[in-house]
């Protein structure tokens, strides 16, 4: 259902330059106010006025689901692919940390202004062509992302786009990086089109960038991997082995991914960020994402699965292959 109502709800938002979704939010904070100091003045008592509440929120609760929360609950990408994920093999791992190193130093070049245009078209084309199977919706002309009116929140905040569920909209923070915004609208618009696992919309703004013949495109892939992934590969790796595969990248890499830190954290309000990131994570928990905000860094579990970076078995039962005893 939520294609149908997804080219319904964004047609009807494209009408307006500005997010429809905050000002949504901010009527029904205004009404929930209105609420209660209606009956105040109207001395309704307590118990009326919190009935009056909590049936403007559950409307809330609905609107939001039936617009965009649904898809929290459909199946996973290994699914829909008919795909297993691949356990850890460290021999693949080391193998695929030097064609990330690789890609990275030759893609890198240096950071021009981003053409919003451009980026829009060449995603919009390169989602188009996916097969029906990965179960995204088709992308539509009128989708476009929209201008925020409380931009400085979401700096503070560290957030550089979201998904606005009442109108599937698609936001993306003025304070990003040219170099950032191939990988945040693909990322974004991957929600637009039905992801709602963090992971799986940065495996596919990851792959849809990385496929791109433009070279700024290919680096913003490769450089946000590098971002979303370098506490991972730390894990992984541990500190010292970690430290001597930086070293093998370009000095202009370490340098933007310093600056991007710098950026961002001179943006951020410390106690409202961990402000939100306690409120997100406990709300994705809550729909059905077991890892919360950790699931950002999950892509790199996809990309080792479902990437053609490198050649590896991948353990898929169906029901041809069940029958012989033999995967594939």
């Amino acid at each position: 259902m939520y294609p149908a109502v997804s080219a319904g709800l964004t047609r009807v938002a494209s009408a307006v330059g500005v997010s429809l979704m905050e000002i949504s939010v901010v009527v029904l904070v205004l009404a929930f106010i209105w609420i209660i100091v209606r009956a105040v003045r109207r001395r309704s008592g307590f118990f009326p006025c919190l009935w009056k509440e909590i049936k403007l929120l559950a409307w809330a609760f609905v609107w939001f689901y039936a617009a965009w929360g649904l898809n929290y609950f459909r199946s996973d990408i290994y699914a829909r692919t008919g795909t297993v994920s691949t356990p850890y093999e460290e021999a693949e791992f080391h193998e695929f940390l030097d064609e990330f190193a690789e890609q990275l130093n030759a893609n890198w070049c240096p950071a021009g202004q981003a053409d919003p245009d451009a980026v829009e078209q060449y995603v919009k084309t390169w989602y188009a062509a996916l097969p029906a199977e990965v179960g995204l919706c088709r992308p539509k002309d009128w989708q476009h992302p929209k201008r925020t009116l409380f931009n400085r929140l979401y700096s503070a905040v560290g957030v550089q786009g979201y998904i606005g569920p009442f109108f599937d909209e698609m936001h993306i923070n003025r304070d990003v990086r040219p170099l950032e915004y191939p990988f945040v609208f693909a990322h974004e618009y991957s929600h637009v089109l039905g992801v709602s696992n963090e992971a799986e919309a940065n495996f596919w703004a990851f792959e849809s960038c990385r496929h791109s013949p433009v070279r700024e495109f290919r680096y913003s892939a490769w450089f946000m991997l590098l971002t979303h992934t370098a506490g991972n590969i730390r894990s992984l790796l541990g500190d010292e082995a970690f430290e001597a595969w930086l070293g093998t990248l370009r000095p202009e890499i370490l340098a933007d991914l310093e600056d991007s830190r710098t950026h961002w954290r001179n943006l951020r309000w410390p106690w409202l960020s961990r402000l939100q990131h306690r409120f997100y994570n406990l709300f994705l928990r809550s729909n059905g994402i077991a890892d919360g905000t950790k699931n950002y860094g999950q892509v790199l579990r996809l990309v080792l699965t479902l990437s053609d970076l490198h050649d590896h078995e991948q353990a898929v039962e169906t029901p041809e292959t069940e029958a012989d005893g033999q995967k594939r």
